[in-house]
């Protein structure tokens, strides 16, 4: 996919095993197309689909440019034309396309939170707002469930002019009397609390196995076709597998706050403290031994799938890390993301790919390194990425003891864990003129 698949148009998803297709629309087909391989699309056929088959099973290929205000009568066109066997409607226009006319016209009615009083224009601003998905909120309009995000909710006809004395009875509390806006205000924040078990249906899972991401467990069910009560005692702890695949909220798996990363440093006898000759050639009286974590499958997979998580709207193409600690870290950032992994090496002290590895024109490339100091290494790949003809999106740091002194131009920067360190000058250096024993870790080449 070159630059010119990020404008918008029509694409079609061809099954090479079936012939069966898919067609959709975007204003940008290539981010789309990336949604679908992370197996993050709403449309429940195409995504269980490409769950069975893989990803790359699938031809890609774009019918039409066109801009943004024709994509709807196009969608429409297109699959009147070719009838796909993925889609579930004739087209609509809703981004997603699969959802019926007949949906989007009950999901464009203004709605009223019985509890709150609150009115909505529309069922996806009402569910963007309370924190649940658009069908919970459906059903509790259509009577197939009491409530949607702890509240009820009702069709709000434009026609009908609500006084405010009626907006005030809907606004009243079960027992019959009015709450106040502290109580309003105290229950929101009970009902999206963490143990709140009505929002756990809506909560992100991961597949342990495969490394996917899934919206919300109903989406992860349709995708592995298994019951929702088997996956949820998964994640839950009743049950060890389902589908064959081990399950995690992905909140228990990606996202690590920095003094989560420091105890787990810590832990690993990663953070150490004597007198040490960075691979920069400054000194300093702390050393982080990236080793000490990366010798660890799984605390190595954790860290990287925090990245990955933090960079899975990017658009990344491929993963890029300077050896040594940087291929470890590249290739398992790349898993998560779904992508390939290369790595740079010093050929007569200078920086540059080799076994064969290259980028296309234009290609986005995420740099992950393990610890800077300077961030002089960092910025030797973001010159050979630039000479390949890539495009340097990030760069992305496991620690970065610089104090956020680190300068890569243009490029922004991310750290799971930033560590202002003291470092000194050889000649200027307190634990040299102290007389505590020098030791020198890690590779040649600043960093």
């Amino acid at each position: 996919m070159d630059e010119s698949w990020e404008a918008s148009g029509i694409y079609m998803l061809i099954c090479r095993v079936n012939g069966k297709r898919y067609i959709g629309q975007s204003n940008n087909i290539r981010r789309r197309l990336n949604e679908h391989r992370l197996g993050k699309s709403y449309s429940p056929v195409i995504c269980k689909a490409i769950a069975k088959y893989g990803w790359d099973a699938f031809d890609k290929t774009v019918l039409e440019f066109c801009p943004v205000e024709e994509l709807d009568d196009k969608e429409i066109y297109y699959i009147a034309e070719l009838k796909p066997e993925y889609n579930l409607s004739k087209g609509s226009g809703d981004p997603r396309g699969y959802t019926s006319l007949s949906t989007i016209k009950k999901l464009q009615k203004p709605i009223i939170c019985i509890e709150t009083g609150e009115i909505f224009d529309s069922v996806n601003s009402a569910a963007t707002r309370v924190g649940i998905t658009r069908s919970c909120v459906s059903m509790a309009l259509n009577g197939k469930c009491k409530t949607a995000g702890g509240y009820r909710w009702d069709y709000l006809n434009p026609e009908d002019k609500f006084s405010e004395e009626r907006r005030q009875n809907l606004g009243r509390a079960n027992r019959g009397r009015k709450q106040s806006a502290e109580q309003v205000k105290k229950r929101a924040a009970q009902l999206r609390g963490k143990n709140n078990p009505h929002l756990n249906h809506y909560k992100p899972v991961f597949c342990v196995e495969t490394g996917r991401i899934f919206a919300s467990i109903k989406i992860a069910t349709e995708s592995v076709g298994v019951t929702h009560g088997c996956l949820s005692g998964v994640l839950h702890g009743r049950r060890k597998t389902a589908g064959g695949y081990h399950w995690k909220f992905a909140k228990e798996v990606f996202y690590m706050t920095e003094k989560e990363v420091y105890d787990l440093l810590v832990e690993t006898g990663a953070i150490m403290t004597a007198h040490f000759q960075l691979t920069s050639g400054l000194h300093s009286p702390h050393y982080v031994e990236k080793f000490r974590v990366l010798e660890r499958p799984a605390y190595t997979a954790k860290l990287c799938r925090a990245i990955a998580q933090h960079f899975k709207d990017a658009n990344i193409e491929t993963v890029v890390g300077p050896a040594t600690g940087g291929i470890i870290l590249a290739h398992e950032t790349a898993l998560s993301l779904g992508t390939r992994a290369i790595f740079t090496e010093r050929v007569d002290g200078v920086m540059t790919f080799r076994r064969g590895f290259t980028l296309h024109e234009g290609e986005r490339v995420l740099i992950v390194e393990d610890v800077v100091t300077t961030g002089g290494s960092v910025r030797e790949v973001i010159d050979v990425v630039k000479k390949f003809g890539g495009v340097p999106v990030a760069v992305s740091m496991l620690v970065d003891r610089s104090g956020g002194k680190a300068d890569f131009g243009d490029v922004p920067n991310y750290a799971l864990l930033h560590m202002d360190v003291e470092t000194y000058e050889p000649e200027n250096c307190p634990l040299c003129k102290e007389g505590v024993p020098l030791t020198k870790r890690g590779s040649t080449g600043k960093k």
